[in-house]
């Protein structure tokens, strides 16, 4: 129970600067709320939230979930990332230290994606001290030291102070009281050179928790002491109600039981006028323990069966409200499913529509080009229409031509052979009588008068010869018969 207790107080320490201040007091941010639209509404819804986990207001888990949905449907990274970290210090405070990693990590994830290294330092810190809840010290070891490499870097003194001290816390719980004292002294060095009263009033009370465990009382409560001044100029009141807690349990191990009731009840009293159940529990079951320590034992059994009433009646609500959660959780992961299956739905219409768009598209271009494919088909069968009218007009003039061709070869095949004929009976005639004539003036013998008189024949013959070809000729040239 004392570890958790501290390990709650560095979990406050490692996620937040100056929560109590103006700008995040919780009725500040109610009232800015109701003016706050898109982003601007996750960032005050996420502050909220975050001031809710602090005063352990039930509220908490209700806001950082309403962040987380808003984040989504804004798809706003940052905002969402800080939901999932408020979300998973809500579960961390309830124990429920499973879906605190799990949110834990959502979270970092966001942050490495967004190259957030002040994000990723914080988230590394609540990791760390999620794993120191579980006992699981080493490992939280190496998330404190990555943590505190990236506040280093990105240059965070603050972030860097907070780390160191919740190195110190790890010391402390493992039992390395003077490294742990050495640390949490460096830690509150730090934050008085940086004038940072809520780191100082943290530092004070880990300095007191590890004398507490060395069993040096007087030392533990003087740091106590200086923690509760300091927390009171802050109006810090959930690091007063435990350091109320420590110094009643102190002064109960120190069997300083008048104080130590003196204490129990005055935590008692301020958890019941902040509204912190959570601690009321707390006090009932040392109240318990002190009345064991006196030998009031009916007082004893009556604060445990307060603190376990009281615990099944905060358990019952927190159920309520997580059930509450998860429903809302829910119904929006099953609107987000109804609407992706609406976007489904319309991105298979709209590739549908396409599709028919295309095919429409193509139809009419398919249709124009027939239309022109057929417009020009008619344009060539006109032409070959005509083409062919043409041919067969060629046709018909060739066949004229050629039977006139043909009469005209015929008439001149006629013409031959009466030309053949004429030749042959006409022509013949005065020809061989030239002929005969020709061979008598060849004879030696004959005569001067015979040779005169065969010269006047063969002039008779040949003018006969040549009567006849021009007749001929005559005949040829007027197409008439020989």
């Amino acid at each position: 129970m004392k570890k958790r207790i501290s390990v709650g107080i560095v979990l406050l320490l490692g996620c937040a600067g100056y929560v109590f201040g103006q700008q995040y007091k919780i009725d500040s941010l109610t009232l800015r709320l109701p003016k706050t639209t898109g982003k601007e509404r996750v960032d005050v819804l996420n502050r909220l939230s975050f001031a809710y986990t602090v005063a352990m207001s039930p509220d908490a888990e209700k806001v950082a979930t309403e962040a987380i949905q808003r984040a989504r449907e804004l798809q706003y990274e940052p905002g969402l990332a800080e939901g999932f970290k408020n979300l998973s210090l809500v579960y961390q405070a309830r124990a429920e230290y499973a879906l605190a990693m799990d949110y834990n990590y959502q979270a970092l994830k966001l942050y490495e994606s967004l190259g957030d290294t002040g994000g990723q330092s914080r988230v590394l810190n609540n990791l760390a001290l999620v794993l120191m809840e579980q006992k699981e010290y080493e490992r939280s070891r190496d998330f404190s030291l990555r943590s505190l490499r990236l506040k280093r870097e990105s240059g965070d003194s603050v972030g860097v102070a907070n780390s160191i001290l919740a190195l110190g816390e790890y010391n402390r719980l493992t039992g390395k009281f003077p490294e742990a004292l050495r640390l949490s002294q460096l830690a509150l060095d730090r934050y008085q050179g940086l004038h940072n009263d809520w780191g100082m009033c943290y530092a004070l009370f880990q300095i007191g928790e590890i004398y507490h465990d060395e069993k040096k009382y007087p030392l533990a409560s003087a740091y106590y002491y200086d923690a509760i001044r300091i927390g009171g100029m802050m109006n810090d009141y959930y690091q007063i109600i435990n350091i109320y807690k420590r110094l009643g349990q102190l002064f109960l191990a120190d069997q300083k039981f008048d104080s130590a009731y003196s204490y129990f009840h005055k935590t008692l009293n301020l958890s019941r006028k902040r509204g912190n159940r959570s601690n009321e529990v707390q006090v009932h079951q040392f109240l318990a323990d002190y009345y064991v320590a006196i030998g009031n034992l009916d007082s004893a059994l009556f604060y445990t069966r307060a603190a376990a009433a009281l615990e099944r009646e905060i358990f019952t609500n927190q159920r309520r409200e997580q059930v509450a959660t998860m429903q809302m959780l829910y119904d929006y992961q099953k609107n987000e499913r109804e609407l992706e299956y609406q976007k489904k739905q319309i991105r298979r219409q709209s590739v549908a529509i396409i599709g028919v768009t295309l095919i429409l598209v193509l139809s009419v271009i398919f249709g124009y080009k027939l239309y022109l494919l057929n417009r020009t088909n008619r344009k060539v069968n006109g032409d070959l229409l005509k083409l062919n009218g043409e041919i067969n007009a060629m046709n018909e003039n060739l066949e004229a031509i050629v039977q006139q061709r043909t009469e005209q070869i015929k008439q001149q095949h006629e013409k031959l052979v009466n030309y053949a004929f004429f030749t042959a009976h006409e022509v013949r005639g005065p020809l061989a009588r030239i002929l005969g004539l020709v061979e008598l003036a060849k004879l030696k013998e004959l005569g001067e008068d015979d040779r005169r008189q065969i010269m006047t024949r063969l002039e008779t013959a040949a003018n006969e010869l040549d009567e006849v070809i021009r007749i001929t000729n005559r005949k040829l040239e007027n197409n008439r018969p020989l």
